[in-house]
């Protein structure tokens, strides 16, 4: 009994053992297979390098297989390039415009992640995903691997394209109109009308290019229109009825200053400033040259009297600054001039330098304002017009203060003209130091006086042209030599003497040091 237990349980174990060897085996194929497998599938995925698109992908309709990230993006250039030469059409109302996509600023959104996309199709997750992933881009059945693309046009762009092609739509609005006849106000009603409204019309392109879009031949966007009221109406201008403030210069008429004068004044002249509009007197003039009607003559530079287009316009900016500060309209830019002038009263100018000084000017009150410049008879005169708001028993005044003078003295220049020549060619400035008072007065009684501005002009002396043109190199030694003094009196006496000397060479006479003694 004993010997059969025995036998009983080795037949047991060696059950067992077989079983276990058996079992050992099959997990040793298993595992055997799946390291082939394994190996197997990491080569297929790691055929293609990590920077090379797998075939058969496609990103929109451009085949991108086999590309590196650097050629990918340039083909999908290529590809944009294309389709920017490609047009559509605008319209907005009766008006429309053919537009090529490049002139929208048409491009490709997220080119760079597109292309990375691409590149890394294939090339992310597990083993067994991407194996997957790249036997679907080798089964014919499959379509290929398409990579949507968006698009979009520059909104700046495509603004400033829609502005260009529809300036002028049929029946846009019109402004009312205001100018000055034989002493009335003749005014022309407004006319509303259509414009195109850029910001949703841009908008509508933009989306209009959204990420199901194909091109599919010319197409067709409506622009979005809106009604346009004019900005200044007729019941606006009929505001315009009082004079807020006048004021006039003298001028000679005849000559390049006074043409530039006139020219000046007639630009600025029917001018219409709407509530909180600014007006530059510079700009209203225009760029002084002779396009423009600009003629030469005389002008401030440095502190000195030169000659250049325009010269003379500096009356008309004063004129017009006096006229509206009386208005007391706003100044919001205005600059005195280098040296002081002849034709209004110390810190009562206004001087203008294209592209460097100006005189600006802000209608401050509820109603246009209307400026008149008119000339006539060597007489210029703005008035301002406008809606009086301001008490009949109140009136304005400036009054100017000088602080300071500066005595501008002589200079004394040597030319070619023959000794004896002697000639103011430069008048004298004063250096002034001045302030403006602004007066108020109710009922004739002073009730305010405060500080309007401060001004400081530059001293510029008298030239004087003294001749030394002369073959008596002694002459014009003495009259040099008394030119370099500054001296006015020895200058002129110097001035006998040469003459003297010049006289008895001609005449033969000895000089006087060389007289016969008695």
């Amino acid at each position: 009994m004993a010997r059969r237990g025995r036998r009983h349980r080795r037949r047991g174990v060696s059950f067992k053992r077989r079983a276990l060897i058996w079992a050992t085996s099959v997990l040793g194929v298993a595992l055997i297979a799946f390291l082939v497998m394994y190996f197997a599938m990491k080569n297929a995925v790691n055929k293609v390098a990590a920077d090379i698109i797998w075939d058969n992908i496609y990103i929109e309709t451009v085949d991108v297989s086999g590309m590196n990230a650097k050629k990918a993006k340039k083909a999908l250039e290529e590809f944009v390039a294309e389709y920017q030469a490609k047009k559509i059409k605008l319209v907005a109302e009766e008006s429309e415009a053919e537009v090529s996509l490049e002139e929208l600023g048409f491009q490709m959104q997220d080119v760079d992640k597109l292309v990375k996309e691409a590149v890394s199709y294939g090339k992310k997750g597990s083993i067994y995903a991407r194996y997957q992933q790249i036997k679907s881009l080798k089964d014919k059945v499959v379509k290929p691997v398409t990579i949507d693309a968006s698009f979009e046009v520059d909104t700046e762009t495509t603004t400033k394209v829609i502005s260009e092609k529809f300036f002028r739509l049929e029946g846009a609005a019109i402004n009312a109109t205001i100018k000055r006849e034989n002493g009335q106000f003749v005014i022309t009603d407004g006319k509303s009308g259509v414009k195109v409204d850029l910001e949703k019309s841009a908008q509508i392109i933009n989306e209009h290019f959204g990420n199901d879009w194909k091109y599919k031949g010319v197409e067709t966007i409506n622009l979005v229109t809106t009604v346009d009221e004019p900005n200044i109406t007729k019941e606006q201008l009929q505001q315009v009825k009082d004079v807020l403030g006048t004021f006039s210069t003298t001028f000679k008429a005849n000559n390049n200053r006074g043409k530039n004068v006139a020219n000046a004044t007639s630009r600025i002249n029917g001018t219409i400033l709407m509530p909180g509009e600014v007006m530059s007197a510079s700009d209203s003039m225009g760029s002084r040259n002779a396009a423009n009607g600009y003629l030469e003559a005389g002008s401030y530079l440095n502190g000195e009297t030169v000659e250049s287009y325009g010269g003379g316009v500096c009356q008309v900016s004063t004129t017009l600054y006096n006229a509206v500060i009386l208005a007391e309209l706003e100044i919001v830019e205005r600059s005195s001039h280098s040296m002081i002038v002849d034709y209004v009263k110390p810190s009562m100018d206004a001087a203008i330098s294209e592209g460097v000084l100006d005189l600006k000017i802000k209608n401050n009150t509820d109603a246009p304002i209307y400026i008149e410049g008119i000339t006539k008879g060597g007489k210029l005169t703005f008035t301002v017009y406008g809606k009086e708001s301001r008490p009949s028993n109140r009136k304005v005044s400036y009054v100017s203060e000088t602080l300071s003078t500066t005595d501008p003295g002589k200079k004394f220049v040597s030319t070619k003209d023959p000794i004896g020549t002697y000639k103011k060619a430069v008048s004298a400035h004063m250096g002034i130091k001045a302030k403006l008072w602004k007066v108020v007065t109710e009922n004739g009684v002073e009730v305010s006086r405060e500080e309007f501005n401060k001004s400081s002009y530059k001293a510029s002396p008298a030239t004087y042209h003294v001749g030394i043109g002369s073959d008596n190199a002694e002459a014009v030694a003495i009259v040099k030599n008394a030119i370099a003094t500054k001296n006015e009196a020895k200058i002129k006496a110097a001035i006998a003497e040469a003459q003297a000397l010049i006289s008895a060479e001609t005449s033969g006479t000895p000089k006087p040091e060389e007289a016969p003694q008695q």
